[in-house]
């Protein structure tokens, strides 16, 4: 896991990094830490999937922890980033970028543990991929990217976030969807739709209705199933 510290407290840098040293030796867990005694010469050698997780000092001179943020999300979705403050006033501010957590210094061990875990699970969720053929090139799509998946006739549908991809016939249904069913992301919600639940705007009484605005319908059969699947995701993943 590669991880970034930027402090311009070149004490609590070290601090930090001892801490998630000693987390990683407990955790049997591979990391590389890079400091950065600012936020500008972060961001100037920053690089789109450089980086798993981000702590973050909010106040420092020059561009703020908070407005680095927003930089970074506008090319890198997927960082996790953790904020570090002596104050909460900013924590619904971190909320606006998609903060991970948000931790008042000093930082205990006991909490890096607990984000070291939870973040190389989510790492792993975030690293999987759908092999698939098209026009006889294999392509990796990342489960995330992937909204929900339709049996087409004799073809196979992928909708992705801003494209379509038809598989070639060599894909059935059931084993382009095998792999899916194994992420609790995924479920079957009738006959030849598997939806990706991160992608559900809402639940209606005969469809999910997607963030795009496209409705999948829901069998009678699997509705109730299907609803107490969708309300234990969402309980699940409220932060």
């Amino acid at each position: 896991m590669n991880i970034a510290v930027i402090d311009d407290n070149l004490e609590e840098r070290f601090f930090l990094r001892g801490l998630l040293e000693q987390a990683a030796r407990k955790s049997d867990l591979l990391i590389s830490i890079n400091e950065y005694s600012s936020a500008d010469t972060f961001l100037k050698s920053f690089e789109p999937e450089l980086f798993d997780l981000c702590f973050m000092d909010i106040f420092m001179s020059g561009t703020s922890g908070m407005e680095a943020v927003r930089l970074l999300r506008e090319t890198d979705k997927d960082c996790f980033v953790v904020f570090l403050t002596n104050s909460p006033d900013y924590v619904y501010e971190g909320y606006e970028v998609n903060a991970f957590r948000y931790l008042l210094k000093p930082v205990k061990e006991e909490v890096v543990q607990q984000i070291l875990k939870l973040c190389t699970e989510q790492t792993d969720r975030i690293r999987k991929r759908l092999t698939v053929s098209i026009n006889k090139k294999n392509l990796e799509i990342p489960y995330g990217k992937i909204l929900y998946v339709m049996s087409a006739g004799k073809s196979v549908e992928l909708h992705l976030e801003n494209e379509i991809l038809s598989l070639s016939a060599r894909h059935t249904f059931s084993r382009t969807v095998a792999p899916l069913l194994t992420d609790s992301r995924f479920l079957t919600c009738g006959r030849g739709i598997v939806v990706n639940l991160h992608h559900v705007k809402e639940l209606l009484k005969d469809s999910f209705l997607m963030q795009n605005g496209d409705r999948l319908p829901v069998s009678r059969r699997l509705y109730a199933s299907v609803n107490d699947t969708y309300m234990d995701y969402q309980f699940d993943h409220l932060s």
